[in-house]
């Protein structure tokens, strides 16, 4: 009984802090942008609670039997699945931690719940799943029901068909970002053609239209991520930073060595504020570095002023025409 009692305090302090939390996010960020944060920091901890259990699953049935004990393991609330396929799971709660401390509100949702879902389902079959909540006890319904939904938007590494014998011409040092200033791609593009046709794995972020450039430098199976708001595979709109850094951090976690190349900074600029475009730029050399990898960014130089240039030029080492 005593220790019912410590796990019920538990929940209650984790609705009040996420209660606050949310509160905060919104008079600082506004409504929309504190809920997308919410449900990324709750994927996270999702991802993270698979992790330290050190739960996989192969196969839809292995889901259905693990996910009850995960579900308790969330402490998100008192919740049952009721429906269990490879790409769609619905999970159902009586009682949400998250719902009961909102209180009634018409625009609220289980914004964190949703992500820990989210993270868990991704975590346990290595796929990409989103959230989507149907129903919310904040908006007066009965139950909180989520959906958790496979994503095919997401980027594997892959090595290309035809692997050249030898070592690569470009020799670029591992973890290491580099800088290429040139007014078009084209040298950034030769150097990484290099790289994944002598055996490396790359992932190609552009904002030039995919089959393009797969015909332009025989590209047969390396992932490319396409910068654009149309609503195709492998498609991130430039304005959203965070969803590509998620598929760039993926990449770098399931390939050994591999190469990144981002064509199309000044595109991104335009679309997000400068800093933010160089602080997605410092968080992703960082990585580069943690996963030894490589990292290829062209720019004209012409499009930057001087000053915000040399800050580029700080981050990255460039790269010597």
């Amino acid at each position: 009984m005593e220790e019912e009692e410590m796990t019920v305090s538990f929940f209650v302090m984790s609705g009040d802090a996420l209660r606050s939390l949310n509160d905060e996010l919104q008079i600082q960020l506004g409504e929309k942008e504190a809920g997308e944060l919410l449900e990324r920091y709750g994927y996270r901890c999702g991802e993270s609670l698979v992790q330290s259990v050190g739960y996989t699953c192969d196969n839809i049935e292995e889901l259905e039997d693990t996910l009850p004990d995960l579900l308790i393991e969330t402490g998100l609330g008192r919740a049952v699945t009721k429906k269990v396929t490879i790409d769609e799971i619905i999970i159902e709660f009586e009682e949400s931690i998250e719902a009961s401390h909102q209180g009634k509100k018409e625009n609220a949702g289980c914004h964190f719940t949703g992500g820990y879902l989210a993270g868990v389902i991704s975590s346990l079959f290595d796929k990409k799943y989103d959230a989507i909540e149907d129903e919310c006890q904040c908006r007066l319904d009965k139950f909180c029901v989520h959906r958790i939904v496979r994503n095919k938007q997401y980027v594997m590494p892959e090595p290309e068909i035809i692997v050249v014998p030898g070592d690569a011409q470009y020799d670029l040092d591992i973890c290491t970002g580099y800088l290429v200033k040139e007014e078009a791609s084209d040298k950034s593009y030769e150097i990484f053609k290099d790289w994944v046709t002598h055996g490396h794995q790359g992932l190609c972020i552009t904002r030039d239209f995919p089959a393009k450039i797969r015909k332009k430098y025989g590209l047969e199976k390396t992932p490319i991520i396409w910068l654009s708001t149309s609503e195709t595979e492998n498609t991130v709109p430039p304005q959203n930073l965070s969803a590509l850094f998620y598929h760039i951090e993926n990449f770098l976690k399931k390939s050994e060595e591999g190469i990144l190349l981002i064509s199309g900074l000044e595109y991104l600029i335009t679309h997000n504020s400068y800093s933010s475009v160089l602080k997605f730029i410092q968080l992703l050399n960082e990585q580069i570095a943690i996963r030894g990898a490589v990292l290829i960014v062209p720019i004209s130089p012409l499009t930057l002023d001087e000053k915000d240039l040399k800050l580029f030029e700080r981050e990255l080492t460039t790269f010597e025409l």
